[in-house]
């Protein structure tokens, strides 16, 4: 077999010195002539492309461990030399892949020799992995209590997301951090609808009610812009971190609260770890597979931008991707709300509120999912499973807080 197995690779090096190579042209140029060759080119077989047979390749349980490492690295250089790239997730097994690949050996793909191809392993289908026992991705989908998901409450650590700047020393930023209390402790204009920002969707670019949102008055006389590349969208974060933490720290001490104490009991709180709701989780799961499948089909969704740029695909994207971390924050906060042993009539409101735009969300991205399962039929399989996701937590959500629907926003509703 070991004899075999070398004079296999020497095939296949062979095979990589008869792969064309790119042809040079500009990045622009590139990218319209990757999109061209992958939408209008017809998909063939990698046996036939490349030049060697699926018989070729002994099935991995055939081979030793040193023997399938040797495989799969000539074998992926390969793929490479014709710009394909299988999209394995994290630890995978190299027998696994190998065999995996070597399945695939026969099934059709387009070549592009602007660009590389991916080739998605997954259908988002956690009930038939093809990676059963080995992919992270797949684990993390797993809806349940357990405690054990790395998304569970207490096992985040926050603390490193904060800004990290000393405003003591810092005159400017002293002065912002007062200019910013200010703000936000100012009398309400007559003309704002209290509570309205808490229940959007976030785009004020197509709000119709920015002009009596206070959350917006606010941050356009701040004037932040998160653009930069030069701190300063650090040094703003600081600023509103810091100015929230005094407002709090002075409204407790005027209760008679002592501010230090009450965050040491909140620590304690915290290290007690609380498993999630399954809800949260299902939301949590939601989004991740999102970032596999986006991750899984970039040349694709990059080549249909450049080449059909259609506003309806554009906007199925846009609100995919700007409500993938919205609707596990939404959920969350409706649940949270929902779930308190005795809850107030403030917690139920927000409870209600807060279902009512995580719907509303699930509503469009799900029309997002089926006008792209429209325009990419072969993606079938895993835009269907992304959809019964959405559809579950729709369902479930509806199911834990049955009066969302017919909240009326503040604004929005009336």
């Amino acid at each position: 077999m070991e004899t075999y197995i070398n004079q296999l690779i020497e095939t296949i090096e062979e095979a990589i010195d008869k792969a064309p190579g790119k042809t040079g042209f500009e990045e622009d140029e590139d990218e319209h002539l990757f999109a061209q060759e992958f939408l209008q080119g017809r998909p063939e077989k990698i046996s036939k492309i490349v030049g060697i047979e699926k018989y070729n390749f002994p099935l991995a349980n055939q081979l030793s461990s040193e023997q399938i490492s040797k495989l799969l690295e000539a074998t992926e250089k390969l793929l490479k030399a014709y710009n394909w790239e299988f999209m394995f997730p994290e630890n995978v097994k190299p027998s696994t892949k190998y065999q995996f690949i070597i399945d695939l050996w026969d099934s059709k793909h387009v070549y592009c020799q602007q660009g590389v191809v991916q080739i998605e392993t997954c259908q988002f289908d956690e009930n038939h992995c093809p990676f059963p026992g080995q992919c992270q991705v797949c684990h993390s989908f797993k809806c349940n209590d357990d405690d054990s998901h790395h998304c569970c409450k207490g096992q985040v650590d926050f603390s490193n997301l904060t800004p990290d700047i000393d405003h003591t020393e810092d005159a400017e930023l002293r002065g912002e951090i007062e200019r910013f209390k200010a703000l936000m402790q100012q009398p309400q204009n007559d003309n704002f609808i209290v509570g309205i920002h808490n229940y959007c969707d976030g785009r004020c670019n197509r709000c119709e009610f920015t002009q009596q949102c206070s959350s917006y008055a606010l941050n356009k006389e701040l004037d932040f812009d998160f653009t930069d590349d030069d701190g300063s969208s650090q040094k703003q974060l600081a600023v509103i971190f810091q100015a929230t933490t005094e407002i709090i720290q002075e409204e407790l001490s005027k209760k008679g609260i002592n501010a230090q104490q009450a965050m040491e009991a909140l620590a304690d709180e915290d290290k007690i770890q609380t498993p999630k709701h399954s809800l949260e989780l299902l939301a949590e799961s939601y989004a991740e597979k999102v970032t596999r499948w986006l991750e899984s089909n970039q040349m694709e969704l990059e080549s249909r931008l450049v080449s059909e740029p259609t506003p309806a695909i554009q906007e199925s994207f846009e609100s995919i991707t700007w409500f993938q971390l919205f609707i596990p924050a939404k959920v969350s906060r409706a649940v949270s709300s929902a779930s308190s042993k005795q809850p107030s009539e403030c917690e139920v409101y927000d409870a209600r509120g807060s279902a009512k735009v995580a719907l509303l969300a699930i509503d469009e991205c799900m029309q997002a999912w089926e006008l792209i399962l429209k325009s990419i039929p072969k993606k079938e399989d895993s835009v269907l499973n992304l959809l019964r996701h959405l559809s579950k937590i729709k369902d479930e959500l509806e199911g834990l807080i049955p009066e969302a629907r017919s909240f009326i926003r503040p604004g929005f509703d009336e």
